[in-house]
């Protein structure tokens, strides 16, 4: 074995130049591959930083009437399931709290949450000091106490050991410090929180009727030992059966869906990793295809050596090991330079893909991923070393005299493998062309305002610094008028939810005239908005008019409707003069009637890919609302206007810390990213793949051109013309590129349906991009082709005779 080692990488530094071509091209391959599979062992595989992960379920609201399957809930809810599930050893609620902390620095909006009593058994971890609520904390007037993060506690208290009966600020508000969490307790992720909490607050909200409806927390449980999801969700439906019965206005056709922690987080983005995993793994075989096809042609240079080595007794098996140990040396070396490309594409996921899936953070080339490297090197090896070693078993004594050029013109496997090359580079050219059509789709899709130059920022009004509904409302009346002033801008509104943003705020209404039975009332998407939010947002006025200044709180209550729910409610009449009101819970008083006075355009509030939703428009005066967001249209460029923007707003309240600031442009942006993500990873692959499929073939036609040198140079000798010359080279050439071009449009046909989930408004045999691809790469292959052909043509019949 030490005698094949060294005579493999004798054999190795004796062609440089196809030594380095393998190792760059088998480094693309294995490093490519690696990354992915860091990033999916990272998302898919890798355990959560969480004690006992599996057992950690989220308890979503299901509605299927409305297809709504991940739905809040009420503390009214869980206190139910509370009391009557036997499948949960914890359950408990949950929410953002985002409050300004001051008295310890400069003022600061930092990001917490509010939880119910049980939160921390949920999650399994216990506090480095103090201890955590207790249930008499869940109640107003008691709930001025928090648990400190451990980040927070280093942060902001110099990890003061005594930090524990301390008193902070938060929102104008005092709170006792009772814990701190260890430096091990992770926060929820982005996606189930808005951001990482720092620390944390009861929710405080009594679990009774009056607040059954009052929707707005999510849920979080644990699993008792030895239960399963499946066990559980059976117990939860009968659950929600029982409460429909008891409280039929509240609860009536609502239901519970569970999910593993792992899957909620990990179900956006697992197609679009799946995908570029099958991805990455046919560019590596066509890196292999591309080595073997180049080991190959190599070997017919050595059938003679080969042949002798068999004369003198050598037999296949050591034949066999020979090759195949060249091979495996090739692909050690490979995987080594594979490595360098993975810690450089790993970097690089995490910094692209980061900001809007943030598990990606954790990705790292961890032992797990290591071993997987080593192992697709391996099976690298062997793969691309079957060809040559087969060959080299079956070549005998007679072939030490045969020409190389007659083995060149007759190379079945090698033209096998050329096809199977193209066929490859076809299917993930395609895919990235699906993915590429549903960006383009995506980007020309009208969200029903105009993005450009809107900037927004959330301006949260503390409840103890504005205790009174009017004061608010007061605050964000003088900061319109002042906005509104400053130079550039052209126009300004708050709103309490923004469209493609991450919050929303469903309602369950009534229709005068259409009374529905329990359970069966409409959920609608509310937004609590001042006069010229639509202006600014530039949502066009279909009906009726728009809210004015003169919608006060002692106006009549005045409501605009989009089309989607004047049409869905209304569709053979005007909605101008119907009326709308608000669903109360069991025994609540009925809210009042609102009159719809204007019909405007729909609004994609869940993605670039959703329909126009339902939606109601309430004037914040008759729904009073602390927790704004500004929307600013500029004449100029929207981010330069943020510095002005905060001034005028410090200039009203020096304690305000606006927070969540960006561009219009930048939410819709980030609506689309996994998919932008996707296409250009995609894509990236795709051009390695045909780059690798054109060097293979360039190198298979250019060695057949050299090995054929004395054969073409009698064609010319017997009068073939030059033309005939390039042609012929270039027809065996795109003789092969048709045959993968054929094999690929039938793969692509069959695994383009499994992206399905990917794409939008383009089918996953779109005619157009199966055509534009395959004339592309039949281009591109006609110019790899192309060089070797012109070699050929000025091949000298004298010199080709004298050659041999």
């Amino acid at each position: 074995m030490i005698t094949d080692l060294r005579y493999a990488f004798r054999m190795l530094l004796k062609s440089p130049g196809f030594t380095l071509i393998a190792i760059l091209t088998l480094a693309l391959g294995i490093g490519a591959n690696t990354a992915i599979f860091s990033v999916v062992n990272a998302v898919l595989l890798k355990a959560l930083p969480y004690h006992e992960a599996d057992r950690i379920v989220l308890v979503w609201g299901d509605s299927p009437k409305e297809n709504a399957h991940r739905s809040q809930v009420s503390s009214t809810d869980v206190a139910d399931w509370r009391a009557r599930n036997h499948v949960f050893s914890a359950i408990s609620t949950y929410g953002d709290f985002r409050p300004v902390l001051s008295g310890q620095g400069e003022p600061e909006r930092i990001f917490g949450a509010q939880v119910g009593d049980d939160f921390f058994k949920v999650m399994g971890d216990q506090p480095l000091l103090g201890r955590v609520f207790n249930a008499s904390e869940q109640q107003e007037g008691k709930d001025r106490v928090v648990v400190l993060g451990y980040g927070l506690w280093q942060q902001r208290f110099a990890a003061d050991p005594s930090v524990v009966g301390k008193t902070l600020s938060l929102s104008g508000r005092t709170y006792i410090v009772i814990g701190v969490m260890a430096q091990g307790f992770r926060s929820l992720p982005v996606g189930l929180l808005e951001q990482k909490a720092e620390f944390y607050r009861p929710v405080a909200e009594p679990p009774n009727e009056k607040e059954r409806s009052s929707r707005h927390l999510r849920a979080i449980a644990r699993l008792k030992p030895g239960v399963t999801l499946a066990q559980a969700q059976t117990e939860m439906n009968l659950i929600t059966r029982q409460l429909a019965q008891e409280h039929p206005d509240a609860d009536g056709g609502l239901g519970v869906h569970l999910v593993s922690l792992r899957d909620d987080l990990v179900s956006p983005a697992r197609p679009a990793l799946l995908l570029l995993f099958g991805a990455v793994a046919f560019l590596l075989l066509i890196a292999c295809t591309n080595i073997a096809n180049l080991l190959l042609a190599r070997s017919m240079g050595r059938s003679r050596e080969i042949a002798i080595r068999a004369a003198l007794g050598a037999g296949r098996g050591r034949l066999v090991r020979q090759v195949l140990t060249e091979s495996l040396v090739l692909a050690a070396v490979g995987g080594l330079a594979g490595l360098l490309v993975a810690l450089w594409g790993t970097t690089a996921l995490e910094q692209i893909g980061t900001h809007f899936y943030p598990l990606l953070g954790k990705i790292a080339l961890d032992g797990p991923v290591l071993a997987f490297s080593f192992g697709i090197s391996l099976c690298a090896g062997l793969l691309f070393g079957c060809a040559p070693a087969w060959r080299a078993a079956h070549l005998t004594l007679n072939d030490a005299g045969r020409s190389p050029g007659a083995a060149a013109t007759r190379s079945p496997l090698r033209t096998s493998l050329v096809a199977i090359e193209v066929a490859l580079a076809m299917t993930l050219l395609i895919g990235a062309g699906l993915l590429l059509r549903t960006v383009q789709r995506l980007q020309a899709v009208d969200p029903g305002f105009k993005a450009e130059r809107l900037v927004t920022m959330n301006v949260w009004l503390p409840g103890a610094k504005y205790p009174k509904e009017g004061d608010a409302i007061a605050f964000y009346d003088k900061l319109r008028s002042r906005i509104v002033a400053v130079p550039g801008v052209s126009a300004v509104g708050l709103t309490s939810i923004v469209p493609a943003g991450k919050n929303f705020d469903q309602r369950t209404i009534e229709i005068e005239g259409q009374p529905r039975g329990a359970g069966e009332q409409p959920n609608v998407d509310n937004y609590v908005v001042t006069p010229g939010y639509l202006r600014a947002m530039t949502v066009p006025l279909l009906a009726g008019r728009v809210l004015q200044e003169s919608d006060h709180a002692q106006a009549p209550l005045a409501v605009l409707v989009s089309n989607a729910l004047a049409r869905k409610f209304w569709p053979n009449e005007s909605a101008i003069g119907k009326r709308i009101r608000f669903s109360g819970g069991d025994g609540a008083a009925p809210q009042p009637w609102r009159t719809v006075v204007g019909v405007v355009g729909d609004v994609k509030q869940y993605g670039l890919d959703t329909a126009g939703t339902a939606a109601l428009y309430v004037p914040l005066p008759q729904m009073p609302n602390s927790a704004m967001t500004l929307v600013v249209r500029s004449q100029v460029d929207p981010a330069a206007m943020v510095p002005t923007l905060r001034h005028e707003i410090l200039a009203l309240d020096p304690d305000e810390a606006v927070f969540n600031v960006a561009t219009m442009e930048q939410l819709l942006s980030d609506s689309t990213a996994l998919r932008r993500f996707s296409m250009f990873l995609l894509a990236l692959f795709a051009g390695l793949a045909l780059l690798l499929a054109a060097i293979g073939l360039y190198g298979v036609i250019s060695y057949s051109v050299v090995q054929r040198t004395r054969e073409l140079g009698i064609r010319i000798a017997l009068g073939a013309k030059r033309s005939d010359i390039l042609g012929l080279v270039v027809r065996q050439g795109m003789s092969v590129v048709a045959l993968g071009l054929a094999g690929g449009l039938v793969a692509s046909f069959l695994l383009t349906r499994l992206m399905a989930g990917l794409l939008f408004g383009v089918s996953p045999t779109d005619p157009a991009t199966f055509v534009l691809v395959a004339i592309a790469l039949a281009a591109v292959a006609l110019v790899a082709c192309l060089f070797p052909a012109r070699r050929a043509n000025a091949v000298d019949p004298a010199v080709a005779l004298r050659s041999e």
